[in-house]
């Protein structure tokens, strides 16, 4: 399954599996494809005809962060994004202007899920040994 990232911009991408190493440049290539989210689900997929780019060396180190594809998946995650999105549009209601941090709303919202992704597929530890302890 490919990664979905958000960008430097805020703009989210789709990385492709396939990146290469650039021998000329001396670093490691990657190719994404913007990414759109499904109203309904919330998941994120490539846009079939959305832009593409390539960005030279990793992405995660040149203010890209990854997302969950299905930042709605885990229900607590889910109905914590549907208070919020409650919230901005209520006071975008009230004062007829979005909320002035709702995009950093919904960073946050995405970096929780992203969190809560990787817990889920995080290998159980061992219980830590005994052994030493009286």
């Amino acid at each position: 399954m490919n990664r979905i990232l958000r960008g430097p911009d805020g703009r989210h991408w789709d990385e492709e599996e396939y990146d290469h190493f650039d021998q000329e440049a001396r670093q490691w290539v990657a190719k994404l494809t913007a990414a759109v989210q499904d109203p309904d689900t919330g998941r994120w997929t490539a846009d079939p005809h959305g832009e593409r780019i390539l960005v030279t060396g990793v992405p995660d180190r040149f203010g890209y962060t990854e997302v969950s594809a299905d930042p709605l998946h885990e229900p607590r995650i889910a109905h914590l994004h549907r208070l919020v999105n409650e919230l901005t549009a209520d006071f975008e209601r009230q004062t007829g202007t979005p909320h002035p941090r709702a995009t950093d709303l919904a960073h946050a919202l995405e970096d929780v899920a992203m969190r809560a992704e990787q817990l889920r597929h995080r290998r159980p530890h061992p219980p830590p040994s005994r052994r030493g302890r009286r």
